[in-house]
C-alpha cells in the first residue's frame, strides 16, 4: 500500500484517472486521504478521510471511502486490509463502478458486516462531462465543517440572511442544500446551484451531484 501525499505524485494520479476513471474526480477540498495498492502502475484506488477525522465508529456518512479500480476482480486483498478500509465502523462506500459489488459483499461477510445497497444517479454539467470523456450523525457539526472548507453559496432575503443555499459535501459533490419555508417554490435553489457550478468550474473543479432514483423532484431539477 501506498499513501500519495506529494503534488507530484497525486498530479500523474489524476491524470491516469482522467484516462481510466474520469468519474473518480471530484476534487479534495477536505484533504482526504489517497491510497493506491502500488505505485506508479495502480490498480485500485480508495480515497477516504484523515484517520482523525473519522473517531464516530457509527458515523456511515463521515466514514466514506470513494473506490476505483482497473482491475476490480482483483482488488480483494487490498481492500481487505485495515490500513485500508476500517471494516469495524459503520461505513458507506462510494463507487460508479458495479464489478465492485461482488468484492465488497464478500469483504462485508468476512467481516461479519451486513451490506447494503444504494443506488443512485450521478450527475455532472456537460461541460464536465466532455472535459473527462475516454442516521447517526451531528448535522451542526457536519454543516459548519463543510463552511468552513468549501464555498458556500447562497441567496441573501432583505434581512441580510440566507434564504436559499448549497453546500458541498467532503467528496465535492453538490450535496446539501435547503431554502426557508416562505420563499420555497420559487426555483431559489436552481439558481444558487446554477451559480455554484459555474463558479466552481472556472476554478477548474468539476462539479458533481449523486441523486436517490426515487428522488424524482431534484431529478427534474
Amino acid at each position: 500500500m501506498f499513501c500519495l501525499q506529494s503534488s507530484q505524485a497525486l498530479q500523474v494520479l489524476e491524470n491516469s484517472l482522467r484516462k481510466h476513471l474520469p468519474e473518480s474526480l471530484k476534487g479534495n477540498p477536505f484533504k482526504l486521504k489517497t491510497l493506491v495498492d502500488k505505485w506508479p502502475d495502480f490498480n485500485t484506488v480508495v480515497i477516504r478521510p484523515q484517520e482523525e477525522d473519522m473517531t464516530d465508529d457509527l458515523d456511515h456518512y463521515n466514514n466514506t471511502y470513494l473506490v476505483y479500480s482497473k482491475d476490480p476482480k482483483h482488488c480483494q486483498e487490498f481492500l481487505g486490509s485495515s490500513e485500508v478500509i476500517n471494516w469495524k465502523q459503520h461505513l458507506q462506500i462510494q463507487s460508479s463502478q458495479s464489478d465492485l459489488g461482488k468484492v465488497i459483499e464478500s469483504l462485508g461477510a468476512t467481516n461479519l458486516g451486513k451490506v447494503k445497497h444504494k443506488q443512485c444517479f450521478l450527475y455532472m454539467v456537460c461541460q464536465t462531462a466532455k472535459k473527462l470523456a475516454p442516521s447517526l450523525m451531528d448535522a451542526k457539526n457536519l454543516v459548519v465543517s463543510r463552511n468552513k472548507l468549501t464555498p458556500l453559496f447562497c441567496i441573501m432575503g432583505p434581512e441580510g440572511t440566507p434564504v436559499s443555499w448549497t453546500l458541498m459535501d467532503h467528496t465535492g459533490e453538490l450535496r446539501m442544500g435547503g431554502t426557508l419555508p416562505k420563499y420555497r417554490r420559487q426555483s431559489l435553489i436552481y439558481h444558487v446551484a446554477s451559480q455554484q457550478i459555474q463558479t466552481l468550474e472556472k476554478l477548474g473543479f468539476p462539479m458533481y451531484a449523486h441523486v436517490d432514483k426515487a428522488n424524482f423532484t431534484v431529478q427534474r431539477m
